[in-house]
Order: C-alpha cells, then sequence, then structure tokens
C-alpha cells in the first residue's frame, strides 16, 4: 500500500486549525472560585498517597473522614457543595479502581 503524500513548498505556511472555546475550556479547566478548605486538601492528599503506596484500608479511613465531613459541614452556596460531592466521587472511583488492580474486594459503604 502506498502512502499518501504531497508536495509543498518551504516558504508556505498553513495556519493552525482553531480550538473552539467550549473545547479549550474543558482541557485546560479554570481553577475553583471557591477557596479550599487546608484540611480538605491535606486529607485529600494524604488519600492519594495511601492510594499511591497502596494502603487501601488508610484511603477507606480518609475518604470515610471527607465524606463525614461533607455531612456535617454547611456551605455557602450550592456550587461549593456540588463541587465537594464530585471531589469525593472522584475520590471513591480511585479506591475502586486500586481494589480491582490489586484484586481485592473494596470494604462494604454502609
Amino acid at each position: 500500500m502506498r502512502a499518501f503524500s504531497i508536495r509543498m513548498s518551504k516558504d508556505i505556511s498553513l495556519p493552525e486549525p482553531p480550538i473552539p472555546e467550549a473545547r479549550l475550556a474543558r482541557a485546560v479547566p479554570p481553577p475553583p472560585p471557591v477557596a479550599v478548605n487546608i484540611l480538605d486538601e491535606a486529607v485529600s492528599e494524604a488519600f492519594n498517597m495511601a492510594c499511591l503506596l497502596g494502603d487501601l484500608d488508610e484511603a477507606a479511613e480518609l475518604l470515610a473522614l471527607r465524606v463525614k465531613w461533607h455531612a456535617r459541614r454547611s456551605y455557602s452556596d450550592e456550587t461549593a457543595r456540588r463541587t465537594d460531592r464530585i471531589a469525593l466521587r472522584r475520590m471513591h472511583g480511585e479506591l475502586e479502581r486500586r481494589h480491582i488492580m490489586r484484586g481485592t474486594h473494596p470494604p462494604a459503604t454502609e
């Protein structure tokens, strides 16, 4: 099979294709408008480190701690609550993925 090619002179330059704003916004999301709680950030970092080190029991305890905080906390608006809920879902998905990679069953959620 022959490869398809064209010949062009070196002095011709083609314009770069434009990237739609919506796609660019998805690729590089803006920083969250809500101030991040320092404790939430520290627990999330500890969770990520526990997942990387393979200590899934500790990661599950840290996730349970964040879930408990989420249930008790009062939020300034619905966007802040939604952002925190999304972060918790991502953490839960990461923990499940790590259990699958290890070949174990995640502990039953209450």
